[in-house]
């Protein structure tokens, strides 16, 4: 459950970034699932970010990044899973990872 919710998070975030910062017309989300992970991917076709990817070593601040992007990041680690961000002027995609919990595919599909 807490993997769901994280990941239902940061693509609200993520989406509402798009939709404030992008000036993208488009998004599109993939979630896909491996014996050990889940992968989201955010993607816009906007004007993308200046200050895209992980912050600095020891900045507490995230290197300019908002506010969003920080929680997303944080709701990542803790579930021992990372947040990437890719963006050019071409777009921003945003990638979360999560571990796969111990439940089955049976149970995660329940």
């Amino acid at each position: 459950h807490e993997t769901e919710l994280a990941l239902f998070r940061v693509t609200q975030e993520a989406l509402s970034n798009v939709r404030r910062h992008s000036d993208s017309r488009t998004a599109s989300i993939r979630l896909a699932r491996t014996a050990t992970e889940f992968r989201l991917e955010v993607r816009d076709e906007g004007r993308g970010m200046k200050a895209a990817g992980k912050p600095p070593a020891g900045s507490s601040l995230g290197g300019g990044l908002g506010v969003g992007i920080l929680g997303m990041r944080e709701r990542m680690r803790q579930l021992g899973g990372s947040l990437e961000i890719k963006s050019d002027d071409h777009g921003t995609c945003v990638i979360a990872i999560a571990p796969v919990t111990g439940q089955t595919p049976a149970q995660l599909q329940a």
